[in-house]
């Protein structure tokens, strides 16, 4: 078992100061556990926790706990499940059987066009009530989601100018997205994320896949590669921002207020933190002289229907046969896509 669910019953209560039933006067001091350190995508979290405090005179405060103090990534959940935390960042993938529906947003080359879209869809689909019901039995609840830009590669060696040339190539690409890799003739690897720069660099594997773009110099991936790709969007790992369902329901209706308020706020300066990495990282691009491997839609087109539509086929199959809606899932996803890309 990891740390998050090997603390005991005592620390447990410690952490979860809040009684409940509070007024909202009184002090309330929630701790949120992240994994990483702060970073791009955790500016939605940090805003949330500066609102709760000014808004509340005080009374409310936020302990943002980085780097996996409070428990393991992949055991987030469980966290919240016995109740260690207020609330978790949560990363589906990292933990897949214990949320099966959230497995589709993971899915390779969904036509989610930018951040606004991702914002609406998956908030939508986290309110369906499958999937609210799978998390709320590891008494979870989402709260917002967590943007991730679209997924792009890096890498040395000869760059894929054509679909023909990631056959045999060696690539870091996780989960669906290195299942959509393998039926472009790729070889995928799972690396850890601080591991893939000595990799890439002893040509362990000749790409890696990540955020676009403040990823790849968040580790520099730039100073040992020769071409990225732009236009790729493979997809992402997606994550949520999701509160202890108990917690919640104790949480003073006025602080509750402060949270929802300061959503719409949160969303936009992570939009706006990606912006202005891409201000700062396009620059060391041009300086590095990398080369630049322009994906066009026609050939996009062809991705989702070689490597994007065939594993989106593969999920839906083995998640009805574990008896649970995956076609109706991954049908509601493309037709919030649909709907809110219009």
């Amino acid at each position: 078992m990891k740390r998050a669910v090997l603390l005991s019953a005592g620390l447990w209560l410690g952490l979860l100061t809040a009684p409940t039933n509070v007024l909202s006067a009184d002090k309330v001091t929630w701790n949120w556990s992240l994994y990483g350190p702060p970073r791009a995508v955790t500016v939605c979290m940090e805003h949330l926790a500066k609102a709760a405090k000014e808004k509340s005179g005080g009374n409310f405060t936020i302990n943002l706990r980085y780097n996996e103090q409070l428990g393991d990534a992949k055991d987030m959940l469980d966290g919240l499940k016995v109740e260690a935390f207020h609330a978790a960042f949560v990363a589906y993938s990292y933990a897949p059987a214990k949320t099966p529906l959230q497995g589709v947003m993971d899915m390779p080359f969904l036509p989610i066009g930018d951040l606004v879209v991702l914002e609406k869809v998956q908030d939508a689909f986290e309110a369906w009530k499958p999937v609210a019901d799978e998390l709320a039995r590891w008494n979870a609840m989402h709260f917002m989601t967590i943007l991730l830009p679209q997924y792009e590669f890096m890498g040395a060696g000869k760059p894929p100018v054509n679909l023909e040339d990631w056959k045999g190539m060696r690539v870091r690409a996780l989960g669906g997205l290195g299942d959509a890799m393998t039926l472009l003739g790729a070889v995928p690897t799972s690396v850890s994320a601080p591991e893939v720069y000595t990799a890439l660099e002893r040509g362990t594997f000749q790409a890696a896949s990540f955020p676009f773009t403040y990823s790849f110099t968040a580790y520099k991936l730039h100073e040992v590669s020769k071409w990225y790709t732009h236009g790729m969007q493979l997809g992402i790992v997606h994550n949520s921002l999701n509160f202890n369902i108990k917690a919640w329901e104790a949480l003073p209706a006025e602080y509750k207020k402060i949270l929802e308020d300061a959503r719409p706020e949160a969303y936009k300066l992570q939009r706006e933190a990606y912006a202005a990495a891409d201000e700062k990282s396009f620059p060391l691009f041009e300086k590095r002289k990398l080369e630049v491997v322009k994906i066009t839609p026609e050939m996009r087109d062809k991705l989702i229907s070689v490597a994007g539509k065939p594993v989106w086929d593969k999920w839906v199959a083995e998640t009805e046969a574990k008896g649970l809606p995956g076609k109706e899932a991954l049908e509601l996803v493309l037709s919030l896509i649909k709907k809110h890309s219009s």
